[in-house]
C-alpha cells in the first residue's frame, strides 16, 4: 500500500497526526517543509498528500501545483488555520481536493481519506 505523506512545520502536528494516522493502520511519511516534501515526491510512491497551507519557502498551494506534475491525480487535502476569502478558489486552482480547517478535529481528516477512497481518487 502506498504511503500518505504528511506536510507541516509543526512538529508536534506531525507527530500528533501521523499518530493517529498508523493507529488507523494507514503508512505515513512525514515532511516539515515544502521542498522536503518535493524531494520524497520525487523519490517516493504516495497515494495521498495532506498539507499545510502556511509552509516555510514553498507554500502548500504551490506545493499542491508541483505535485501535480510530479504525480497526476494524487488527491491532495489541506488544513489550514485560515479560511478567508479566496482561499477556497486558490485551492481548487492548485488541485486541492478538501480543505479542513484548524483547529480539526481528527475524524474530519479521516472522513476526508474516507470521501476521497470512496470517489474513487484513491485505492
Amino acid at each position: 500500500m502506498d504511503e500518505i505523506l504528511l506536510v507541516d512545520d509543526n512538529k508536534d502536528l506531525l507527530w500528533l497526526v501521523r499518530s493517529l494516522l498508523e493507529q488507523e493502520g494507514l503508512a505515513v511519511r512525514c515532511a516539515e517543509s515544502g521542498e522536503e516534501a518535493l524531494s520524497k515526491l520525487r523519490t517516493m510512491s504516495f497515494r495521498l498528500m495532506i498539507t499545510d497551507l502556511d509552509l516555510p519557502g514553498v507554500d502548500g498551494f504551490s506545493l499542491s501545483r508541483i505535485a501535480s506534475k510530479i504525480v497526476p491525480r494524487m488527491p491532495v487535502i489541506m488544513i489550514t488555520g485560515s479560511i478567508a476569502p479566496g482561499i477556497p478558489e486558490q485551492a481548487e486552482k492548485a488541485g486541492i481536493t478538501k480543505i479542513l480547517a484548524k483547529p480539526f478535529h481528527f475524524r474530519e481528516i479521516m472522513a476526508a481519506i474516507r470521501d476521497i477512497e470512496g470517489s474513487g481518487c484513491i485505492s
